[in-house]
């Protein structure tokens, strides 16, 4: 062995020892290392000696992200990566896995908890999570309620979002052990929205109240609907703290008509999601919206953001509106069941304050005009979402445009999915000139199909796009462009070049030589800014899109292949 692989080895040897050893060298000594010799020993150091460096070492001008993708490569293990753009991104992922881990009583893999307790890991990870999921699995693994080391109380300062999953079976006193988790982190805590998914309607009852969503005097007259039997435990010194974002998923019809008895008395909550396990019934939702109408009628109701998914018929889109027409946001989804419409509420053509809007129908409208009428009373809209509107012969996706344009002029987010806009193209160009669009997001909309000269008109939607300065993000995934593709590098071309920074060119059945074509229209016009370029899941094999994506990595951020999953797969362009 040379003299260099001698002290490498004895290098690393020292570095073992000073990680295996921490607790008696202390940090103090270790920060006074020689900087090289520092950046040989993060290799050798556990997640919470990293950690416990994390702020000396940004100080000092060192970088971390690389050891802390090493312990996240490692977590992952055959699963796909995710990428971040910092350390503490990359940090809080690998932190938040490992106190999961660590709390369901599971082992450490070796090659991330070397020289690691319990509960020092606990502790460390604890200042990272933001999100907190108290599920029923905990029963065999960590019981935070008995632990005596303080991360009970660290949680209270970092956990603003707590996903609940309790099965209704679980034993009594385990069940007690997670309603004070509960308790301790909504009263005691920063959280303020709960997911909750459960089988137990009481549940929902026993997080609101005991957890803080009502006053005391909303929990007595919600306690005096429930019937004298219903009690609601006391908790000297609390501070009465309300939650203000609940979510239901996996909703159960028990569950749901639970929430619809409480509703009318839950003013704190600013926003509500519900996930049901099947479609909403007609009858159960007209009871929602009814409960939603009384909460609307008190004076000092805070919901603004709604989320209903499914539900069965598209004409409760309106019967929602009507019942709370205070929502600034609202998303609603639809199931593929065939209904027959409801006759209208006692609609009105008042203006509505929604400024974010989501419609996924996946039916077959009879009329159009059920949408069109709600988006016409929305000129403050300036975020839509709409997917799987399918209308009968011969209405067209045209009047949907046609109103956009006409009455939501400030939209500056539009997402269209699974829409049929083949006779549709003008009316597009219309929109893109009419919105101050920030980001424009086509997927899987036919938008070329009827054009007798595709690059032509490929030529038109550049030049739309040009004109709309404020465009940022542009999404035409599965819509088919193929070797004409190089044309939308035209984008960057003129004396006016647009100023789109995220292109998702996904699914278009692209080439490697469409590729390399794109790449010498941006060799000669380049784009004022690095693109983020999303182009995977096209065509070719590994060797040739891998050279064609070369000759992109001058204009883009940063390059990464997958072609491990698929023979389809292609790069990834971030």
């Amino acid at each position: 062995m040379d003299l260099e692989n001698r002290i490498a080895t004895l290098n690393d040897v020292c570095c073992r020892a000073v990680s295996k050893h921490w607790d008696i060298l202390g940090t103090t000594a270790v920060l006074n290392l020689p900087r090289e010799l520092l950046k040989d020993l993060l290799l050798h150091l556990n997640v919470c000696q990293l950690d416990e460096l994390q702020t000396d070492l940004n100080l000092k001008g060192i970088s971390t992200f690389s050891e802390w993708y090493t312990f996240y490569r490692r977590l992952r293990g055959r699963a796909r990566l995710k990428t971040f753009d910092t350390v503490e991104d990359v940090k809080k992922e690998v932190m938040g896995k490992m106190f999961e881990i660590a709390m369901n009583g599971q082992g450490l893999p070796q090659s991330v908890g070397k020289h690691l307790n319990t509960p020092t890991l606990l502790m460390a990870a604890a200042k990272t999570i933001n999100h907190f999921k108290l599920s029923s699995g905990l029963g065999s693994g960590i019981d935070l309620a008995a632990l005596e080391t303080p991360v009970l109380g660290v949680l209270e300062q970092t956990v603003t979002t707590l996903s609940v999953w309790i099965d209704k079976r679980l034993p009594v006193q385990m069940k007690k052990s997670q309603m004070y988790i509960i308790h301790r982190l909504i009263q005691h805590g920063v959280t303020k929205h709960v997911i909750l998914r459960t089988d137990d309607h009481d549940l929902l009852y026993k997080v609101l109240f005991e957890g803080g969503c009502l006053n005391k005097l909303q929990r007595k007259v919600a306690r005096n609907t429930e019937g004298s039997s219903q009690t609601v435990p006391k908790c000297s010194g609390c501070p009465n703290k309300v939650i203000e974002h609940l979510e239901l998923e996996e909703c159960s019809s028990k569950v749901l008509k639970k929430l619809i008895e409480i509703l009318p008395w839950c003013s704190h909550l600013t926003a509500l999601t519900v996930r049901h396990t099947s479609p909403i019934a007609v009858s159960d939702m007209l009871d929602f919206t009814k409960a939603l109408e009384q909460l609307f009628q008190s004076s000092d109701t805070s919901l603004s953001r709604l989320s209903i998914e499914p539900m069965l018929c598209a004409s409760l889109l309106r019967f929602l509106l009507h019942a709370y027409p205070r929502l600034t946001e609202l998303n609603v989804e639809f199931g593929n069941h065939a209904m027959e419409e409801l006759p209208p509420p006692n609609d009105t053509t008042d203006e509505l304050p929604l400024e974010h809007l989501s419609v996924k129908l996946n039916q077959l409208l009879t009329s159009p005009d059920l949408l069109l009428s709600v988006l016409r009373r929305c000129p403050h809209l300036v975020t839509l979402r709409v997917g799987g509107v399918y209308l009968p012969a011969p209405f067209s996706q045209t009047e949907l445009l046609t109103t956009l344009s006409e009455s939501n002029g400030c939209l500056t987010s539009l997402h269209l999915m699974d829409l049929n806009l083949s006779d549709c193209f003008h009316q597009m160009l219309t929109v893109l000139r009419v919105c101050k669009l920030e980001e424009l997001h086509l997927h899987d909309c036919r938008l070329l199909e009827q054009q007798s000269d595709k690059q032509e008109a490929l030529q038109l939607l550049v030049d739309a796009l040009k004109a709309a300065p404020s465009l940022r993000k542009l999404t035409l995934t599965q819509n088919r462009l193929a070797r004409d593709v190089h044309v939308l590098a035209e984008l960057f071309t003129g004396p006016t070049p647009s100023s789109v920074e995220y292109l998702d060119l996904r699914h278009n059945l692209i080439l490697p030589s469409d590729i390399v074509r794109f790449a010498e229209v941006l060799t000669t016009h380049p784009p004022p800014q690095r693109l983020t370029l999303d182009l995977t899941y096209n065509l070719g094999d590994g060797y040739e899109w891998n050279a064609a994506v070369d000759k992109l990595r001058p204009f883009c951020q940063r390059v990464a292949n997958d072609w491990e999953f698929s023979n389809l797969m292609s790069s990834l362009i971030y």
